[in-house]
């Protein structure tokens, strides 16, 4: 790819949710576990100033990022619209997990999903004067999740019977300046399928998250940057900790990039990711040249690469 960023700034934004307590359960009706859809007005609040402080704070910086990240089921689905001004007024592309939603024509499926909002002036310093917004769905819920959903969910403290709603199409987004981008929602990292379509096919993989199990997060995220062959964003919850970023340099302490571990903290960060470069190493044939002349600084691709392979399973490929 021609003209190329050096590199690409992300924002993650890690407001303090607990998944334990936070959707009002479990309460128990007629000697059954229910949880209420939505996250509770006062957390929801709560982390939804956690979210603005965290923004205000990025513009604040004379670097802006570029792209702002916020976890899985975060984002209180009233606060779409003001994403979406932030993200137009500010020149700023959004990736923001959103609570549960129900399907519009389907009352009883329940949603995992998240907001991309991408300003018109996207890799450019020209004023936004509109933005375009993309959802994309979980596809895996996870065993909390549908033991959330077993039963049914609380509406005005009545009973109401539902079930998880997958979603299967899986999104590549391509920025001339910024390069190639895709997305997951916390479990589906663990999809086999999706990483064997994204590999060659990306330079930034991004993960919101809403996740517990940190250290199996943490060795999913090395070993995609070795497999998948790009850098590995892992936005999780302030309440867990667990956030990092990761690119496949060859030395140890260029690899990792950020780490976040703590518990209920807030916490804002803002990292530089490899572009141009990686896209070079990613191009760069390891059988029939030498890396280290051709002053390679990221570990050999992993055998069997291709870039830019064709795939077979179905996913929308968006230019921004």
């Amino acid at each position: 790819m021609t003209n190329l960023s050096q590199h690409l700034k992300v924002g993650l934004i890690q407001p303090v949710l607990d998944s334990d307590s936070s959707w009002g359960g479990p309460t128990k009706v007629n000697k059954k576990l229910f949880y209420e859809l939505n996250v509770d007005s006062i957390t929801a609040a709560r982390v939804w100033g956690e979210i603005k402080a965290g923004i205000a704070a990025m513009l604040k910086e004379p670097v802006r990022p570029d792209i702002i990240l916020i976890p899985e089921l975060h984002l209180p689905v009233s606060k779409l619209a003001d994403i979406r001004h932030i993200c137009r007024v500010n020149g700023i592309l959004f990736i923001a997990g959103i609570d549960f939603q129900r399907h519009p024509a389907r009352q009883d499926h329940i949603r995992n999903r998240a907001v991309i909002s991408i300003p018109n002036n996207f890799g450019n310093d020209l004023k936004a004067t509109r933005q375009n917004s993309f959802y994309f769905g979980k596809t895996y819920f996870t065993y909390m999740e549908r033991q959330m959903f077993k039963h049914g969910i609380l509406n005005g403290g009545v009973a109401q019977a539902c079930k998880e709603d997958p979603e299967q199409t899986m999104f590549i987004f391509q920025s001339q300046r910024f390069g190639n981008f895709g997305l997951i929602i916390c479990s589906d990292i663990f999809d086999i399928e999706r990483m064997m379509l994204y590999q060659g096919q990306i330079h930034h993989l991004f993960i919101i998250a809403l996740n517990k199990d940190l250290n199996t997060y943490f060795a999913m995220a090395e070993s995609l940057t070795r497999l998948l062959y790009c850098n590995v964003v892992i936005c999780n919850s302030g309440f867990y900790g667990g956030s990092l970023a990761m690119s496949p340099y060859e030395k140890d302490y260029q690899r990792l990039i950020y780490k976040y571990q703590g518990q209920q903290m807030f916490n804002i960060q803002v990292v530089s990711l490899p572009v141009a470069e990686l896209d070079r190493a990613q191009d760069f044939d390891y059988g029939e040249k030498d890396k280290k002349e051709a002053n390679i600084p990221f570990k050999a691709s992993p055998p069997g690469y291709r870039k830019d392979k064709k795939k077979d399973r179905k996913k929308k490929v968006i230019t921004i």
